[in-house]
């Protein structure tokens, strides 16, 4: 079958990896049980776990799927954006990168909490089924010192930009599971990752920040309402607004936005991704965002009529399993290390299950080696540190270095270096 999503690292991997260190009360009844489960199943619901004050998902009991019929996101009661947004904050001037010029960016997965691990749910990290970091005992969203080193790594591999995945904030009703409670990875790791920047700048460093959106937490909305429009567009504010722009990754002066696939939108157009450029340029001193789309929105979903979607560069998610891909629609060199995903997965490829070897780096050297050749100007390596797919370019117990200087050693050669 086609490549889509080989798995939802946001549903079945936070459960077996975020939840170190205790986070999850356990006094309290598992609500990833199935008997606590309405939905019939582990990692079905959206969460009903959040902190006191904030507004519980609408979505708690409703057992969404990808796939379903058109869905009102509600009230966005649980949206709040951070400080660095209009008219509270004027200062948006950045560093830019310019159009055309050759920029390696990577998907940063920084939900991992492994400082305490504990339980059966980790015996796939003790046993070595999943990667595992050098240290993890200091290995955490909420800590800087975390972010400082892998930030300083992706550096050392000749990465220009970092694109952390974002998923929304408690009450947002496309959070799909709770693993973290009473944390909150996506937005609790944040503040962390401007401390890491910060001490980033002050030892002369730079690798900008741009956005990730893992549009899986969009519920099926429908993207052509004013609703679904403007739920699209309040994660990309909250996002970009707790980020100081000194740090936001831009391209022609725009920040990145890196939109994930269409599987859990029900409808959009032309007009979704507009309402989004034109609602950020309001908030953030007219500004609009440099958008990169994943290949499954260059066509309309949910439309009565065709029609092709414009955004500023086309990637395709897969690299890490299928490899390079040469399509001349693309204009992104999308590029991975492998990819195993079968110590949770099973049913085979039919299931969105594989297992591809990493090997002795060769498979990864021959897409980076394409990739260069392809000559295009935007690479993404997929990923830096999803160490439960097996599509880490991180250090890791199981390859060490390696991967860090095959890329450093292609990348030198992609920026002509």
């Amino acid at each position: 079958m086609p490549f889509r999503r080989l798995s939802v690292p946001l549903i079945a991997v936070l459960a077996l990896l975020v939840s170190a260190g205790g986070v999850i009360a356990q006094s309290a009844p598992d609500p990833l049980s199935p008997a606590n489960n309405p939905c019939g199943g582990r990692f079905v619901s959206q969460s009903n776990l959040v902190p006191d004050g904030a507004p519980t998902p609408t979505t708690a009991n409703e057992c969404l799927k990808p796939g379903g019929p058109p869905h009102d996101p509600g009230p966005l009661d649980w949206a709040h954006p951070g400080p660095y947004i209009a008219p509270g904050w004027s200062d948006f001037s950045l560093q830019s990168f310019s159009a055309g010029q050759r920029l390696a960016a990577t998907y940063y997965f920084y939900w991992y909490d492994l400082t305490s691990l504990s339980g059966d749910e980790f015996q796939f990290m003790a046993n070595g089924q999943f990667d595992r970091p050098p240290d993890p005992a200091h290995y955490s969203f909420l800590l800087p010192d975390t972010h400082v080193r892998e930030f300083n790594d992706m550096l050392a591999a000749g990465l220009d930009m970092v694109l952390p995945v974002y998923w929304g904030e408690p009450g947002h009703p496309g959070r799909t599971t709770d693993e973290t409670y009473p944390h909150y990875w996506s937005t609790e790791g944040i503040p962390a990752i401007v401390q890491a920047q910060e001490q980033l700048a002050v030892g002369g460093k730079r690798l900008p920040v741009g956005m990730f959106y893992d549009t899986t937490i969009l519920a099926n909305a429908d993207l052509t309402t004013p609703a679904g429009k403007e739920y699209f567009y309040v994660n990309v504010r909250d996002f970009y607004s707790r980020i100081p722009p000194k740090f936001w990754a831009a391209i022609n002066g725009r920040p990145v936005v890196w939109l994930y696939d269409t599987i859990w939108v029900s409808r959009f157009d032309q007009s979704s991704l507009d309402y989004l450029s034109d609602r950020f340029a309001q908030d953030f001193g007219g500004l609009r965002p440099y958008i990169v789309i994943e290949r499954q929105w260059l066509n309309a979903k949910g439309t009565p009529a065709p029609q092709t979607l414009h955004a500023d560069a086309v990637y395709g998610w897969g690299a890490a399993a299928n490899g390079y891909d040469p399509d001349p629609s693309l204009s992104v060199a999308e590029v991975g290390p492998g990819f195993r995903n079968t110590a949770y997965c099973k049913g085979g490829p039919a299931q969105n299950c594989f297992d591809v070897g990493r090997g002795d780096g060769s498979y990864y050297g021959r897409q980076l080696a394409a990739a260069v050749a392809g000559g295009r100007s935007l690479l993404a390596v997929e990923t830096w540190n999803e160490f439960s797919e097996g599509t880490d370019v991180a250090e890791t117990v199981q390859t060490g270095r390696r991967n860090i200087d095959l890329t450093r050693t292609w990348l030198d050669r992609f920026h002509g270096r």
